[in-house]
């Protein structure tokens, strides 16, 4: 399958909510991720902390802004709004809508993301729940 449409399917397949089968379906098992702005994951690391993003929000909606591909690599641009109805990473609900940017690069193997670098917008995203 061709590269680019895993990673535009890898991130529609948030706005169904089964991470779980995300990962199954999109995520090899031997995932590598590089690290970014000092944080660290794991495959299941980085699982758990997206299903939380899921059951936190309702209405996530995910949006590829711009992807360029070569090969095997992927370059992603895109873009998640939702409106919290949990607290997230320490930050109480207040029912705000918010929107999170992030760029990821993705090599993709076997239909699968095989390695995984990522820069979120999270701390601006935080801001805007906490407002």
């Amino acid at each position: 399958m061709d590269p680019k449409i895993v990673v535009q399917q890898f991130w529609a397949s948030y706005e169904k909510g089964d991470l779980d089968v995300t990962w199954d379906i999109y995520v090899a098992s031997d995932l590598v991720i590089h690290p970014s702005s000092g944080f660290e994951f794991t495959r299941e690391s980085w699982l758990a902390i997206e299903k939380d993003l899921v059951a936190s929000f309702d209405g996530l909606r995910v949006e590829v802004l711009d992807q360029v591909a070569e090969g095997d690599k992927v370059a992603t641009r895109w873009q998640l709004t939702a409106t919290q109805k949990a607290e997230f990473l320490g930050v109480p609900s207040q029912g705000r809508t918010a929107t999170l940017n992030g760029t990821t690069f993705d090599i993709v193997r076997d239909g699968k993301l095989a390695e995984h670098w990522a820069e979120v917008g999270t701390a601006v995203f935080l801001q805007q729940l906490a407002a």
